[in-house]
């Protein structure tokens, strides 16, 4: 499998060490974004206020469940997304969903649950500073009648600050409209009741699978873990018991969660399992680890874990 963004990394790490061999420190190359919104170089076609919210200097915050309708008067198709959080330091995450406004979207949404009456659109976390543009001939399709529900999580760090976050939507023009839905699903092994990492543990395993009753083509992936995460993988098993490696993060850090997408998209036959599998590190020589010397259980807090493997798809063309 070759990663879109893997690729670039690489071509890029090459000019910089044709440049640093020249005496030019790569670094200085750098050029800033002309523009906050990073698609194609325009400014959205719509940008949604996300409700400003005052983030305490300390404390537990719960997450907020947030429904925006999306007054259109006619059908849309979403190609590309982007979140520009008011406050990165205090933006934890932020996930959003196509629902329909209809009253019925109260509570705090499960992430790992893979609900029919919503569409995953994209998700912010660290890493993710970009617009997510979704590949051709692809899109979200966004109905008359809908909303935009949004599950948000905060942390303190000892300074009060007020979020404003920002959504941005760019939409396919009427005559060019995606033939196919972009979905997400997520793959977990959440919940106090199924992970449980001991104190001192330095590779704690977890997987967890699912199997695609139709076929798919498979477009991306993103792994999601808190401070403990080590590292996680994804394989797919075909009909016939045959496998292939999907993607390895083998060195995963929670500062850096963006959806890699594939060069080449792979299409998955009916019956395909897909199988998530990761390490956790709840010991003294991780760095990022919130305290050791307890089991780490599963939770939506950042202190607690949670193991969830998002795989971005559609369906296979006619």
């Amino acid at each position: 499998m070759r990663i879109k963004s893997l690729t670039t990394a690489f071509a890029l790490a090459a000019a910089w060490g044709v440049q640093a061999h020249a005496g030019v420190d790569p670094l200085t190359q750098i050029q800033p974004p002309s523009n906050e919104w990073t698609y194609d170089g325009s400014n959205p076609d719509q940008i949604i206020e996300v409700p400003s919210f005052t983030v305490p200097a300390t404390g537990v915050i719960d997450y907020i469940n947030s429904v925006i309708p999306l007054e259109f008067e006619e059908e849309k198709w979403v190609k590309a997304v982007q979140f520009i959080p008011g406050d990165k330091r205090v933006l934890h995450h932020l996930l959003s969903y196509v629902v329909a406004h209809d009253g019925q979207n109260e509570g705090m949404i499960d992430e790992a649950s893979n609900d029919p009456r919503r569409e995953f659109l994209e998700g912010y976390a660290p890493g993710k500073e970009y617009a997510t543009e979704f590949p051709e001939n692809t899109g979200i399709k966004v109905p008359v009648g809908s909303a935009l529900r949004m599950s948000i999580h905060y942390t303190s760090f000892g300074q009060e600050t007020v979020d404003n976050t920002r959504v941005g939507l760019w939409f396919a023009d009427e005559n060019d409209q995606p033939e196919l839905e972009y979905h997400t699903y997520s793959v977990s092994a959440n919940g106090a009741e199924r992970l449980h990492i001991p104190p001192g543990a330095m590779e704690h395993e977890m997987a967890a699978s699912h199997v695609f009753e139709d076929a798919i083509v498979l477009h991306g992936f993103r792994a999601h873990m808190h401070y403990r995460g080590k590292s996680m993988s994804a394989r797919v098993i075909y009909p016939d018991n045959t496998q292939e490696q999907i993607i390895n993060v083998a060195n995963y850090n929670f500062a850096w969660q963006p959806t890699y997408r594939m060069d080449e998209p792979m299409v998955l036959p009916a019956g395909s399992r897909v199988v998530v599998e990761g390490l956790f590190d709840n010991s003294e020589y991780n760095p990022g680890n919130p305290d050791p010397t307890v089991p780490a259980v599963g939770g939506p807090q950042s202190w607690e874990e949670m193991f969830i493997g998002y795989f971005s798809y559609t369906d296979v063309p006619n």
